[in-house]
């Protein structure tokens, strides 16, 4: 059995655990959201799962441009964009190349985003080399560009020294290296060194960047443009992919492009582009309404609502002597380290037993012995929520750790955590 089958094998075995376990796979049951709670398995449950950073899910103007856009033009719109685009991808284009500063191309999701940009501007004259944490859907084509013959390496995670020394090693045979990072990443809610990365586009002209801040979109930045635009002023060689999912509240995704010749050769040749459907009429409509909130004096009061409640989760997870991972980071994913998948396990389910729904992270998302729990941050949620969830966890945190057969002094070395208060 090859090293793929297996860890197919282990992964659907997770799945059949975590649904056995009621940790994963669940389904909503409810008639109507509200963004605070959510129904499972006949209980309502505060949700600390959802990535709508912002709330803007549940905005009157995205509603009822969804709303406006089907009654106008129906479901669906049928037909390839390589032929003939639906009404509001130029609209929504164009709001979005003013909110980002850049010639921006929609898409159907960030995965096909990333499918569609990597091939059709990273050649075989090119070397690419990943953080060993990039987003799964990042890493997924990574096979697609070996097989037309580019060299492909990853660096560890947040490490700009080994990440420099290949670009000094690899410059001297490629015609350019391309670095592939996540802005926001996704698991532990840290965020890329990008002043670091700011300074190694200025000595290497090899350098190009490919950014994928599909969690760093809306909730940060100037018109909510996101972690990397903001840091990144000069972008001629940068490009970065959003979500318009998420904190933005609609769906489908945005690639932001230096020049318009990368755009265009990015829709003529890729085939996501080509041969994907299109983002649909619905979320066309809900995307332009948010894209015009967003070039609104509102947009910064929702980031402050949103940063105001992601402190006081910092500020307590510290006073609690819960092992948070970059407590002092503020980015609505929020990771607490607690070693062993059955220590995680443990959490999780006492967590659903108090009416707290939050992310049981186990392999392949993390290594084994690196799980934890994943909770997010939204505007939906009250301070009192953010207390029931942590006060629940620093509670039961002993007795989840004896689980695993791990103190609290082996979950700080295994995730690099400063001691916990004596």
């Amino acid at each position: 059995m090859t090293h793929f089958s297996r860890l197919l094998d282990t992964c659907d075995a997770i799945g059949h655990l975590a649904k056995e376990l009621g940790l994963g796979l669940l389904e909503a049951e409810d008639d109507r959201l509200d963004g605070r709670t959510v129904r499972v398995q006949g209980r309502s449950m505060r949700n600390f799962c959802s990535c709508s950073y912002l709330g803007l899910e549940l905005d009157p103007r995205l509603i009822e441009g969804a709303i406006d856009a089907t009654r106008r033009f129906g479901t669906q719109f049928a037909v390839s964009r390589a032929f003939l685009s639906a009404p509001q991808y130029s609209e929504l284009e164009a709001l979005l190349a003013e909110i980002t500063g850049g010639p921006t191309l929609v898409l159907p999701s960030t995965t096909l985003a990333n499918a569609a940009a990597l091939p059709a501007l990273v050649d075989e004259c090119d070397a690419v080399v990943l953080d060993q944490q990039v987003h799964m859907s990042v890493q997924s084509v990574m096979p697609t560009l070996e097989r037309i013959g580019i060299h492909v390496e990853r660096v560890r995670h947040d490490r700009l020294d080994e990440l420099e020394a290949r670009i000094g090693t690899l410059q001297a045979e490629y015609r350019r290296v391309w670095f592939l990072t996540d802005g926001v990443f996704s698991m532990h809610g840290d965020l890329a060194p990008l002043e670091g990365l700011r300074w190694l586009l200025e000595r290497y002209p090899s350098l190009h960047l490919y950014i994928d801040d599909a969690h760093g979109m809306s909730w940060t930045g100037h018109r909510g443009r996101g972690q990397a635009l903001e840091v990144l002023k000069n972008r001629d060689r940068v490009i970065v992919a959003l979500s318009l999912n998420k904190a933005f509240g609609a769906g489908g995704a945005a690639l932001v492009f230096p020049d318009e010749a990368m755009l265009s050769r990015v829709r003529h040749t890729s085939a996501p582009t080509n041969f994907t459907g299109p983002l649909q009429p619905p979320m066309l409509g809900a995307a332009v309404a948010s894209a015009r909130l967003h070039t609104t004096p509102e947009l910064g009061r929702m980031q402050h609502d949103l940063l105001l409640r992601i402190e006081y989760a910092n500020h307590r997870a510290s006073d609690l002597g819960i092992p948070l991972l970059h407590r002092e980071t503020p980015v609505p994913i929020r990771f607490i380290g607690l070693g062993p998948q059955s220590s995680s396990i443990a959490m999780a389910g006492h967590l659903r037993d108090c009416g707290l729904l939050a992310s049981c992270a186990l392999f392949p998302a993390v290594p084994p012995r690196e799980s934890g729990i994943r909770f997010t941050v939204t505007r939906h949620h009250e301070l009192e929520d953010i207390d029931a969830l942590l006060e629940t966890v620093a509670d039961f945190l002993p007795e989840a750790l004896a689980v695993g057969g791990v103190d609290r002094a082996e979950v700080d070395r295994v995730f690099g955590l400063k001691p916990a208060p004596i």
